[in-house]
């Protein structure tokens, strides 16, 4: 049985035009201690999608149960690290590491709560700088506050939000490299949804790569396996040569279908309605 399961999960939101669908009839499954990485083109509805996944937001129609619940907003079990830091700047890396972890574990002492937060610190490279405040650290440190966060809690589900996106080449390099060890450390107790538009990161961390389709209405493509040996190098891998062409040939066939559809509207409805159709497809698609 799976332990993340999603069926037909739709999604919409208003706008002066009308409603704006973003995700149409979805239905993902995740097993227990597996990574699944969503790629897509930007805009397609990919966060919005981990967002109700998470049960940050709900979606308008469909289901979701995570280890046989239902979602019912963010579960304790759950971590999630976004795009941004999402830390707070007024306490240390070290109390904002140990507060998520007093959320988590309210029934452990103070001093234990502590320990926690200095372990998972020092496992992202942080032992030295956990006293200073966000405005004291780098972007590439606070992202590393934001994991450490999320492992300290040890999460049953782990969802991430492109949580390298804004980081250097080098950086995300070394973080990307840093995750990959703490979700192997942690095995079968972690389960990892995770969005990304860098293929090269989801060959390097998933089980599998699941392609979004391009919005309006956007839905997932079959999925790709990744049977890659951990730890990883794509460099002159055979198999991750052959995943990454079939994840790029999924999106690429989907962008012609969706341009195909495009087509047809504008050939049925005149011509404002079909400028209309079009603006909203291509903004959809940014």
């Amino acid at each position: 049985m799976a332990y993340i399961d999603a069926s037909n999960i739709s999604k919409s939101f208003p706008a002066k035009s009308g409603p704006r669908h973003v995700l149409d009839r979805v239905s993902v499954s995740v097993a227990r201690g597996e990574f699944v990485s969503i790629v897509g083109f930007m805009g397609c509805g990919k966060s919005t999608l981990l967002n109700i996944l998470s049960g940050v937001v709900p979606a308008d129609t469909g289901e979701i149960h995570i280890d046989g619940r239902p979602v019912a907003g963010v579960s304790e079990h759950a971590s999630i690290v976004f795009q941004n830091y999402s830390l707070l700047p007024w306490f240390s890396a070290l109390e904002n590491v140990r507060l998520a972890v007093r959320a988590a574990r309210p029934q452990w002492a103070r001093g234990e709560q502590r320990k926690q937060a200095e372990r998972y610190l020092s496992l992202v490279g942080l032992g030295n700088a956990m006293h200073r405040r966000p405005n004291q650290l780098s972007g590439g440190m606070r992202q590393r506050v934001a994991i450490a966060r999320a492992f300290a809690t040890e999460p049953e589900v782990l969802f991430l939000d492109e949580p390298f996106g804004a980081l250097d080449a080098l950086t995300r390099a070394n973080l990307q490299q840093e995750l990959a060890r703490l979700c192997s450390a942690a095995g079968q107790n972690v389960t990892t949804v995770m969005i990304s538009n860098n293929l090269d990161e989801a060959l390097l961390l998933s089980d599998r790569i699941i392609p979004m389709t391009p919005g309006p209405r956007a839905t997932l493509g079959p999925p790709v396996a990744v049977e890659l040996p951990r730890p990883r190098s794509l460099l002159h891998d055979e198999h991750a040569v052959r995943a990454r062409t079939h994840v790029v040939e999924s999106l690429t066939d989907h962008v012609h279908a969706a341009n195909a559809r495009r087509a047809r509207m504008q050939s049925r409805t005149g011509s404002a309605e079909s400028a209309f159709v079009a603006a909203d497809s291509r903004e959809a698609d940014i």
